[in-house]
């Protein structure tokens, strides 16, 4: 399609610079006569000049590298996205072996894809680094010219606001695509990435993971204050990486005075520091409570095997931890990947999302998460969804994070 408009042009191009001069220039017994038939004929020169310069601009533009493919796919319709997969045979996904239950989801969610878009794609599932240190290997993979290890990519608000200063993401009109309007009544949270690089798809709450054989009635706290009693002193731990404070600091929410303050006291209230997801911790009794957690979605899946887990959302403040999926630059199969998101973003995709991870997004009227979230609300929770624009916008994130993790280790006081 490019090679024939290109030739066409190079031909009209060829033509004008060939062209003989559009007046007759014979001598002219009148002066005034050949005055005007030269100014005639100059205007006529600058007007073919200007035309021939313009069929170069747009001839370069043609020919340039992933430019014609750039404009088709600002805006792909869900029938350009099926035609392309089916010529994409196997569908790569590389993340954490906890997040969509790792190879068993993937094959849940691709062989829901198929049966709806009509696909017969083999999902390939191998465990990987966190979502930051994916985002970095994508990275260099791109850099390096090696197609992705990952076909599509899951991340959280800082590895998208890492991908942000990186060309490895591909623009997507992502609404274009959707089967259902993705709208948001908070101002302040935008669902889609700067540069159209990415799109949200889930979101999680922060708030305290209790074990629910030790800790319950009026035991569970409903504020941070509660977790300050003396009974709880040394029977309760904190993350390394000061999840949901570091979030609670910004001016948003409880603020950096407060949260500083409030960490000292929690670092000698701790009898150790945990990972979010060493849920047998909290299960065997080593600590009975998490303060604070990264989110709900593994109580949520423990609950239903009746494991003793139970979650609490602080009255002071929450936050919504916000997953986002995205299709690398470097995908050997970036229509299955659209597609695949697009699925996720279906009733039946956020449904089977909850069943396999316990999450869903509370931008969606059928959420669970909205339901928890407008509950909070309604106690006079503070509130933000965590976004990259979010974390771009608090430039003190990263140091505030630094301080709060040497609190609660003890190497501050």
């Amino acid at each position: 399609m490019i090679q024939p408009i290109c030739q066409l042009f190079l031909a009209l191009i060829s033509k004008s610079l060939q062209a003989k001069p559009l007046v007759n220039r014979k001598r002219s017994s009148g002066r005034s006569k050949r005055k005007g038939e030269h100014m005639l004929y100059y205007a006529r020169r600058v007007r073919s000049g200007a035309v021939v310069a313009f069929l170069l601009a747009f001839a370069s533009f043609l020919l340039m590298p992933g430019a014609w493919t750039a404009q088709a796919q600002k805006a792909p319709t869900m029938a350009n996205l099926v035609e392309g997969a089916k010529k994409e045979t196997t569908f790569r996904a590389m993340w954490g072996s906890d997040t969509l239950d790792g190879a068993a989801g993937l094959q849940k969610i691709v062989s829901a894809m198929n049966k709806k878009y009509g696909l017969k794609i083999k999902p390939a599932f191998t465990p990987g680094p966190n979502m930051q240190g994916m985002m970095t290997k994508i990275a260099r993979e791109k850099a390096a010219g090696q197609p992705a290890s990952s076909d599509v990519y899951f991340g959280n608000p800082q590895s998208m606001l890492q991908a942000s200063k990186v060309d490895v993401l591909e623009p997507m009109n992502w609404r274009s695509f959707l089967e259902r309007p993705l709208k948001s009544d908070d101002p302040s949270f935008d669902p889609i990435v700067p540069g159209n690089i990415g799109i949200a798809m889930a979101s999680t709450l922060v708030g305290v993971i209790y074990n629910s054989d030790r800790v319950k009635g009026n035991d569970i706290p409903k504020k941070l204050a509660d977790i300050l009693q003396p009974k709880w002193k040394g029977k309760i731990a904190s993350t390394p990486y000061a999840a949901g404070l570091r979030e609670f600091a910004m001016p948003e929410l409880l603020g950096r005075e407060f949260v500083m303050d409030y960490a000292k006291k929690l670092s000698k209230h701790i009898g150790g520091l945990m990972r979010c997801g060493e849920m047998d911790k909290i299960t065997s009794g080593e600590f009975l409570m998490l303060v604070l957690a990264c989110g709900d979605q593994e109580v949520n899946i423990a609950q239903r095997s009746g494991i003793p887990l139970g979650y609490a959302i602080m009255d002071d403040a929450t936050i919504s931890h916000t997953r986002y999926s995205a299709i690398p630059k470097n995908s050997r199969a970036p229509n299955t990947a659209a597609l695949f998101i697009s699925y996720l973003h279906t009733a039946e995709g956020q449904k089977l999302m909850w069943d396999i991870d316990g999450l869903d997004f509370h931008l969606y009227p059928e959420s669970n998460q909205k339901k928890r979230l407008d509950a909070a609300k309604a106690r006079g929770a503070k509130f933000v969804v965590s976004s990259p624009q979010w974390l771009g916008k608090n430039k003190d994130y990263a140091k505030t994070q630094n301080e709060l993790e040497k609190i609660l280790r003890g190497e501050a006081s």
